[in-house]
């Protein structure tokens, strides 16, 4: 029998954990609890017998984060489902079902977002084995968590009478309740924290499509029929940027009658909110939990994140504080869940802080911008080892490179030649050149840009070993 395909959903912005979680480097790429980021984690829980290769389905703007952490794990490269425009989970699924049945119309699909932590991994693996013959018999089963409070932040599934040995019908769903309301359904015990982890085959996933919301598959399906397909990287065509961005529980989950309810206790956590993280962090005597080079004196139950300086606090009780290479926040615990409308002020104010790191991460390695100014931009650039930049060129831009430390393989025009530490090579705007790192450590260089436009979109790539030049 055919194992069971991971389809990972990488969409999500994470904006309730800024400064860390940024449009172009959101949560599930960060690390937050344990060495591994969400999505890695994600991934090594899905590498087991009991599941296939997974389909991992992620924005443009983030596929070379994916990449980059796939490849960290040395776990297989998976494949990616890059979608041209964020169009919420609806069509996301759509295009996953529709690619799956071009291969095997039956075969099981468990659909997860990225971002989740579950501790005990096991017993989640056990519940999906046990649903799987409900989900070869025609039903979409969801996993409900067990719950082990009431909590607000959650919605909830209704259990009804049951369907199988280990599954219940859905008798209905309720949004993110008031407190007074969590706390009825707690006591209650017929209620589910939604998961939002689903499975089913990928035939009935398009039937209910087909039914429900006829405009998100058939959208879906000609994406997917137009795709542009390189070695495991399959990308969307423009078609998907037509699909209704509706979700996938608005267009499908509440209106379908074939869904059934698996109840399991893994450990579960939407770390949705600095206050979720504190909620499943280490504590100290004090209730702290502290992440970073900090310092405490006199603080009680608060999270303190440090990232890029010693962090010290002192005399407060019931407080967030993060700091980033360029943005510190500092807010009460209680309200850490309204962060996500001071990153939607930053967006709207054009704010940099919004979008980007100081560090960005690429498939070969990264760079730091150290400085901006008119008509200037000097960056810290780390090329990995073995690491290799396209070979590209601007049309705005010049650019110099000197070596800080490690050894480089240069191209310029038709130029191709070494340089070490101290060496130095100017790029007139419009040359074509790439960088490689052939030495045996990590490559660093400064680099400074001039031109009348730094962005980096003028960037045009003639050859690319990251699978970054898509065909005309």
């Amino acid at each position: 029998m055919d194992n069971i395909i991971p389809v990972l959903m990488c969409g999500g912005s994470g904006t309730r954990l800024w400064p860390v979680s940024r449009a172009s480097e959101p949560k599930q790429f960060h690390v937050f609890s344990g060495e591994r980021s969400l999505f890695q984690q994600t991934v090594q829980r899905f590498s087991t017998e009991l599941y296939a290769e997974p389909l991992i389905i992620v924005n443009n703007n983030h596929r070379d984060l994916a990449l980059r952490e796939i490849g960290e794990l040395r776990s297989g490269p998976g494949r990616l489902l890059v979608e041209p425009s964020v169009r919420s989970t609806a069509p996301a699924i759509a295009a996953a079902a529709a690619l799956i049945a071009e291969e095997d119309p039956d075969r099981l699909m468990l659909v997860a977002p990225s971002d989740h932590l579950i501790e005990q991994a096991e017993v989640f693996s056990d519940a999906v084995a046990q649903a799987a013959q409900a989900a070869r018999q025609g039903q979409i089963v969801l996993f409900g968590i067990r719950p082990t409070h009431a909590e607000t932040g959650f919605g909830y599934i209704e259990v009804g009478d049951f369907f199988d040995a280990v599954s219940f019908r859905v008798a209905g769903f309720v949004e993110k309740p008031k407190r007074t309301i969590a706390d009825a359904l707690f006591l209650g015990g017929r209620h589910l924290w939604n998961s939002g982890i689903f499975m089913f085959t990928a035939r009935t996933i398009i039937e209910e499509l087909q039914e429900y919301a006829p405009d998100v598959i058939n959208c879906a399906q000609r994406a997917v029929t137009m795709a542009h397909r390189s070695n495991d990287t399959i990308r969307l065509s423009a078609d998907f940027e037509t699909a209704p961005a509706i979700s996938i529980d608005y267009a499908v989950m509440e209106k379908s009658e074939r869904l059934v309810c698996v109840p399991v206790s893994p450990d579960w956590r939407d770390l949705g909110s600095w206050s979720a993280l504190w909620d499943v962090g280490s504590k100290d005597g004090n209730g702290n939990v502290a992440r970073g080079d900090t310092i405490l004196h006199d603080v009680r139950n608060s999270y303190v994140h440090g990232n890029s300086r010693l962090i010290a606090v002192m005399g407060v009780e019931k407080i967030v504080v993060v700091d980033t290479a360029d943005a510190v926040l500092v807010g009460s615990l209680d309200q850490a869940q309204n962060v996500g409308r001071l990153a939607s002020e930053l967006a709207a104010a054009r704010r940099p802080e919004a979008n980007l790191h100081r560090k960005v991460r690429r498939p070969w390695g990264s760079y730091e911008s150290l400085r901006v100014g008119e008509g200037f931009q000097v960056k810290h650039i780390i090329v990995d080892i073995a690491g290799r930049l396209s070979l590209q060129y601007h049309h705005h831009r010049s650019e110099h490179w000197t070596v800080v430390s490690g050894t480089a393989r240069v191209t310029v025009g038709d130029r191709v030649f070494v340089m070490t530490t101290n060496e130095s090579v100017y790029i007139p705007k419009g040359d074509i050149h790439r960088l490689e790192n052939i030495g045996d450590d990590e490559l660093h260089l400064i680099e400074v840009q001039c031109g009348t436009y730094l962005g980096e979109d003028d960037i045009v790539r003639l050859e690319d070993q990251y699978d970054r030049i898509i065909a005309s």
